[in-house]
């Protein structure tokens, strides 16, 4: 009876964490602006983005759709990342919502999301998106704007427990 129940939690702890990996994007909330690439959506029909808030290890996993250029990869394996070569770059996100690092678009290139003139950060009680990111071939990429209005907020703040452990 104990071993059933053993089996039982850890089901429902593996659900629980796996949900994590979903895109936790709102629905009405999933547009940033780049004047060269066009409408960037962070929940595209296939793909999207998640936010895995993990303390102060945090990072974003999977994929942008950009209107005019195609896929943006938000990382290369499981996060947090390095940044430090090939098969370990992309976002991370620090315990107050600052992103940094890179993602990558065979298109055009890097995406910067914490260069020296720009940062994009996420409001933690808000789960929105602000600031701006950079990419040399394509320029900024803005997370949010007042005309017309737009924004990217993720849902990975609605919820407590151990895998949305920011809080």
């Amino acid at each position: 009876m104990i071993a059933r129940f053993m089996g039982l939690s850890v089901l429902v702890i593996s659900f629980v964490c796996a949900e994590t990996m979903a895109a936790n994007i709102d629905s009405t909330n999933q547009y940033a602006w780049s004047s060269h690439a066009g409408w960037v959506n962070a929940s595209p029909t296939h793909g999207g983005v998640t936010v895995i808030p993990n303390g102060v290890n945090g990072y974003l996993a999977g994929y942008m759709w950009t209107e005019n250029t195609g896929w943006l990869k938000l990382g290369a394996g499981t996060g947090p990342y390095a940044n430090t070569g090939a098969t370990d770059w992309g976002v991370n996100m620090d315990q107050t919502g600052n992103l940094s690092g890179y993602a990558w678009s065979k298109h055009f290139g890097w995406v910067n999301f914490h260069s020296t003139h720009g940062q994009v950060a996420i409001n933690t009680d808000t789960g929105s998106f602000n600031g701006s990111a950079w990419c040399e071939n394509i320029g900024w990429i803005h997370f949010e704007g007042t005309s017309p209005a737009y924004n990217i907020r993720t849902t990975a703040f609605d919820r407590q427990g151990t895998c949305y452990a920011i809080r």
